[in-house]
């Protein structure tokens, strides 16, 4: 084996160049850039899973509010229900207290009076009625008795006339 020695011009038996230099301040700036990146990547991410996480909130306290006044709105109608119940028992109470108190006897003979009345004044009123037809009627008549009579006068006159122009016809031959 041929030993050979490497020419100064041959990269590979140059030493290694030392890196450029580079200060403590230019490492810094590589360094802050890279976790700047990194951080801008993992606040948007946090960011993100926030945002889902406001969304799935605001859905949860819709729906409890939802349900929240659906409860209460069924409460309150039990409130209405109840109250209403207690009145209709009161009204009934005070009705049947009032039907207790009057006598059963008494309580038909006024409504029979009432009814006799009643019809009295109907048979009255239809009288009344009747009576009024008749008088309509009566004017209805007279009212063409003098339309008639009218007419007949104004026929009269025209035979009047008619007779008149015969005889004058008459005449003249």
């Amino acid at each position: 084996m041929v030993h050979t020695m490497p020419s100064p011009d041959d990269p590979a038996s140059r030493p290694p160049e030392p890196p450029p230099q580079s200060g403590p301040s230019e490492r810094r700036r590589r360094a802050g850039t890279a976790l700047i990146v990194e951080d801008f990547r993992s606040v948007r991410r946090w960011l993100v899973v926030l945002g889902l996480v406001a969304v799935v909130a605001t859905a949860v306290a819709v729906y409890a509010l939802l349900r929240a006044d659906d409860s209460e709105s069924r409460a309150a109608d039990k409130q209405q229900v109840a109250v209403l119940e207690r009145t209709l028992n009161q009204r009934t109470g005070a009705i049947d207290k009032r039907l207790n108190k009057t006598s059963s006897s008494s309580e038909t003979n006024r409504i029979e009076r009432r009814l006799r009345n009643t019809g009295e004044e109907s048979d009255v009123a239809k009288l009344d009625r009747r009576l009024r037809r008749l008088e309509n009627d009566l004017n209805d008549a007279v009212g063409g008795a003098a339309s008639a009579g009218k007419g007949l006068a104004n026929v009269q006159r025209r035979l009047d006339r008619i007779e008149r122009q015969i005889r004058a016809l008459r005449r003249r031959r």
